[in-house]
């Protein structure tokens, strides 16, 4: 995705082209948005449900939609061993810099 249905937002430090869905539809529905995550445990899935996120939604997208990434770190944090992203997270770059990858 490209374009309006993008923003560029920290993940882990980096910015990164993020997709502002999430903002969209809290936008339009009025729901809360509520992080979770399951983690493989002795065989078993464990499923974590966070509180829903603060103040979202809001007027501005970029707060919202670095509130999201903030929320998927904390949860790659707890168990990055279970992590797997398998496009290139940080292929776009603001301003036209370089990516991360050759």
């Amino acid at each position: 995705m490209r374009g309006k249905d993008t923003v560029f937002v920290p993940f882990f430090g980096h910015p990164a082209s993020t997709i502002t869905a999430t903002h969209q539809l809290a936008r339009l529905t009025g729901c809360a948005v509520v992080p979770y995550f399951h983690r493989r445990e002795g065989g078993r899935y464990i499923l974590k449900i966070a509180p829903p996120l603060a103040d979202i939604p809001s007027d501005d997208v970029i707060a919202d939609t670095t509130q999201v990434n903030a929320a998927i770190e904390d949860m790659v944090r707890e168990a990055p061993d279970q992590y797997l992203w398998i496009h290139r997270r940080f292929k776009r770059q603001p301003g036209g810099r370089s990516a991360f990858y050759n």
